[in-house]
């Protein structure tokens, strides 16, 4: 790799010529770069205060509920669900139950296939 050294540990100067060679290209400055990244921790930092054991261990159940709701529409449903439509009965957003049928599949309780819009490329 570029910004590694010959024995395989991180090369600063291949980072910053990298970054020198974006910046001339027309991408992001480090100091716009720097901003977002301490932004983004900030979020971050601000969230987890919030998010304590007791609300984590609410969230927690609700999402289990929610996800029992989903296993009863899975099998009402023959195994298949349209997403946006489950979403909207649940009143989520389909990026939630998506979130929430992958956490199925990675507890082993569902598998997922998926295919487009038009049911071509399953």
């Amino acid at each position: 790799m570029k910004n590694q050294d010959p024995d395989g540990g991180f090369n600063p100067m291949g980072m910053m010529k990298k970054m020198m060679g974006q910046m001339q290209d027309g991408g992001m400055m480090p100091m716009q770069m720097c901003r977002m990244m301490t932004e983004s921790v900030t979020r971050t930092a601000e969230m987890a205060t919030w998010a304590t054991p007791e609300l984590r261990a609410l969230f927690d159940d609700w999402a289990g509920q929610v996800k029992e709701e989903l296993l009863t529409k899975l099998a009402e449903h023959g195994g298949e669900v349209d997403l946006p439509a489950i979403a909207g009965q649940l009143q989520l957003s389909p990026d939630s139950v998506a979130f929430l049928l992958v956490g199925l599949a990675r507890e082993g309780r569902v598998r997922l296939r998926v295919s487009t819009a038009e049911g071509e490329g399953e």
